[in-house]
């Protein structure tokens, strides 16, 4: 249970640092063509997707301190509407004045939100209504 806390709250980790990256190339007609950070390319999602990420880590930290299924199922919604976010985020955003194709770091942040997805529902089925009377928990 701690483990899979644990890789929630890395894959939060690096969906946040993946912001830092190049998330877009915009489109050009001359080299050299920019590419952007995710808190450059994303207008609108760049701080909410922060926020999940930043969330993820502290959820998966109250699952490890608390044990409690519900805060593991809480943490894989994290996750889900992290991963909603990032595949929206194309969508939304390239509607700028620049075109960008995304991709590279974009799918990073998009591999790490379904981390933390599948950390969540590990957690939760390790605490969750497997136990018998909820004082077994596995590690």
């Amino acid at each position: 249970m701690k483990a899979a806390a644990a890789v929630a709250a890395v894959c939060g980790l690096i969906l946040l640092i993946s912001l830092f990256l190049s998330w877009a190339q915009i489109v050009c007609v001359q080299a050299p063509c920019v590419n952007p950070s995710g808190w450059e390319v994303l207008r609108v999602l760049d701080v909410p997707i922060a926020l999940l990420a930043v969330a993820s880590v502290a959820v998966a930290a109250l699952v490890v301190i608390r044990q409690a299924p519900a805060i593991a199922l809480a943490l894989a919604l994290v996750g889900l509407v992290s991963v909603v976010l990032v595949l929206l985020a194309p969508l939304i955003e390239a509607r700028g004045a620049r075109p960008a194709d995304f991709g590279g770091n974009w799918f990073l942040g998009l591999l790490a939100a379904f981390g933390v997805i599948a950390g969540g529902l590990v957690a939760f089925f390790l605490l969750g209504p497997s136990s018998k009377n909820g004082n077994e928990k596995e590690d």
